[in-house]
């Protein structure tokens, strides 16, 4: 089976079964599921509180790179795994 791969046109949302809560400008996170809890700092804050509803990598992206300091490019590298870690952990889905 292959592995499917996060590009800029990949939309993601996050799991609306994660019980996610605010916590001084940073997200604490609980998956019933897993019985795990996450915590996210300000970008991965960011990015989370931006994917509530059907969001492309490509908008995210946009998004991010209006608010902080960095080159689309450079951001998708960031991001990238970050967004892998999130889909393996079940916090989002994602539409390839």
């Amino acid at each position: 089976m292959s592995k499917k791969v996060i590009s800029v046109n990949t939309i993601i949302q996050r799991n609306s079964n994660i019980l996610t809560s605010d916590l001084d400008g940073e997200k604490v996170m609980m998956s019933i599921k897993r019985g795990e809890y996450f915590g996210l700092g300000k970008v991965g804050s960011f990015i989370w509180d931006n994917i509530e509803n059907p969001t492309s990598i490509n908008e995210l992206i946009n998004n991010i790179t209006q608010t902080y300091a960095i080159d689309k490019q450079t951001c998708f590298n960031e991001i990238k795994p970050f967004i892998a870690d999130l889909l393996e952990k079940e916090l989002i889905s994602a539409t390839y």
